[in-house]
């Protein structure tokens, strides 16, 4: 089975004229792990931390980014030439996860976790270092984009090379 996939250089292209216009239109970069707690504030009223500082307007534009993350994934799986379906298929991962359901669900969760204290501890989502900051040619921006992509690496080599 073959998957076609948009063009490399047309998906990157997109993605940088979005960062740019992202920038442009709302004067403030892209970025994910904002929007998630904005999310975590509109579900949760009891935990103050969701509700001050730059969570303190619920309805910003990054949770409207996030929001819109499933959306484009959505419209893009329904514009592929390619029948859709519901599958919980991880591809290349199915070799590395546990068999169960109940392990599958406690390493992603373990995994967003990490993701989402990196997150916090590094001052910005992936998105918004990598992308954003690396588009502004910011040094500790484009220092945490190398670390991230280096950690995939050596995470990918030590799974897989074994």
């Amino acid at each position: 089975m073959t998957i076609e996939v948009w063009s490399p250089y047309l998906a990157g292209f997109a993605i940088g004229l979005f960062v740019i216009l992202h920038f442009w239109i709302m004067g403030k970069p892209a970025g994910c792990s904002t929007g998630y707690g904005n999310f975590c504030g509109l579900i949760n009223k009891r935990i103050q931390y969701f509700h001050t500082g730059e969570y303190q307007n619920l309805y910003n534009s990054r949770l409207w980014f996030l929001l819109g993350i499933p959306i484009g994934g959505f419209l893009s799986a329904m514009s592929s030439p390619e029948p859709w379906h519901w599958s919980f298929d991880f591809g290349m991962y199915n070799a590395i996860f546990p068999q169960t359901a109940a392990g599958i669900a406690l390493w992603l969760i373990f995994g967003g976790f990490l993701l989402g204290f990196g997150a916090r501890l590094a001052g910005a989502c992936t998105t918004g270092h990598a992308l954003v900051g690396g588009a502004m040619l910011n040094p500790p921006s484009l220092l945490a984009g190398g670390i991230f992509f280096m950690s995939a690496f050596i995470m990918t080599q030590l799974l897989y090379n074994t």
